[in-house]
């Protein structure tokens, strides 16, 4: 395994906080790719915002950034990646994983890895060994145990969360060993991922199937309606947690698959599906209880932030600064760039996510 390829990469590339990149000497300019772009003459569709056209610039009109111009929002979002480990460990909830619906669940695949990262937020020099071979163990067992065709939503759901944060661990550790052993199993993260998506899907008919007729029309008659099924259909508390976990596990997989592979290889690999959708909310992801969570949906001042990737400039408008969590602004900062998405949020607000030394 230690004899991987991994071109482009240099044994300092993932020490953090210490010099995380090696993209070589490359102009510092804030734009981004979404897409792929092996050869010189690609197809990708790509992403360029400048600050005094936020909102104007359609996403599909913005076309052939050079990738060597996405370094600074790869460096932002990969900091919050490999930060996630050790906060999950300490708080129990991330931008995919709520702290209720974990709770709620208690299933040992996730229990299991917030015990890794539990043991890795006190690695030292001397437990290294120890603390990387129990993680390994535990990822191992994981893959074998996980039966992605038979496996409920809620099974798969664990298993995936769990593995991405073995997953951010290895990649972003710094130990080549590591490295080589996340690469190997990131075809699993996308499959698992995939799987979900259909289980997601199957059960979105399925509730439709069974609505009345009156809320059936709507769903298939109005965009609007089908942005809000997943909020105003569901019947209770726990439906909601676990179905935006769902989504919002799936779209970290494809960041992190996409963050990884531009540093590897100098481009994200191929372009992922993004008709994805996720509650960029604070006030509904941050409700630590129903009532909490009730509250924040019947709040006439809160707007239903349902934000729909590959519509972003238009959901965002409807947005304020204290209503975006840490999804919400690394999608911003992956689409709009630093220095846009630190004018938008504002003085009071880019300190929160680590945007004030960038």
């Amino acid at each position: 395994m230690t004899s991987l390829p991994t071109p482009y990469l240099d044994d300092t590339l993932f020490e953090f906080p210490n010099h995380p990149f090696n993209l070589g000497d490359v102009p510092y300019d804030d734009t981004f790719q979404f897409g792929c772009s092996s050869s010189s003459n690609n197809s990708s569709v790509a992403v360029q915002v400048s600050s005094t056209d936020i909102c104007t610039d359609p996403l599909s009109t913005r076309l052939n950034t050079p990738e060597a111009m996405i370094r600074p929002r790869v460096e932002f979002v990969a900091k919050r990646l490999a930060a996630i480990p050790c906060r999950f460990a300490s708080q129990a909830q991330t931008m995919f994983i709520h702290r209720m619906q974990f709770q709620y669940t208690c299933l040992a695949a996730l229990q299991d890895a917030m015990s890794a990262c539990a043991l890795y937020s006190m690695k030292t020099e001397a437990n290294q060994a120890l603390i990387f071979s129990h993680m390994q163990q535990k990822c191992q067992q994981l893959i074998t145990n996980t039966n992605a065709q038979s496996a409920s939503k809620t099974e798969l759901l664990a298993a995936l969360q769990a593995l991405l944060l073995y997953q951010m661990i290895r990649l972003f550790d710094g130990d080549i060993r590591l490295r080589a052993l996340a690469e190997a199993d990131e075809s699993v993260t996308l499959q698992w991922a995939n799987r979900l998506k259909t289980l997601l899907r199957d059960n979105a008919v399925a509730r439709q199937s069974t609505a009345s007729p009156i809320t059936r029309a709507g769903f298939h008659s109005s965009s609007s309606s089908q942005k809000r099924s997943l909020v105003d259909s569901a019947d209770d508390w726990q439906f909601w947690l676990t179905t935006e976990s769902i989504r919002r596990t799936i779209i970290t997989t494809y960041i992190l698959s996409g963050i990884y592979n531009f540093l590897k290889l100098g481009y994200d690999g191929p372009t992922p599906d993004l008709r994805l959708s996720f509650t960029a909310q604070t006030a509904l992801w941050g409700a630590q209880s129903e009532s909490g969570w009730r509250w924040a949906r019947e709040d006439a001042s809160v707007e239903n932030l349902e934000i729909r990737i590959e519509r972003w400039d238009e959901a965002v408008t409807k947005a304020k600064p204290e209503d975006l969590e840490e999804m919400g602004v690394c999608v911003m900062v992956m689409l709009w760039g630093v220095e846009s998405a630190r004018g938008w949020l504002g003085r009071e607000f880019v300190g929160q996510f680590g945007l004030d030394g960038l």
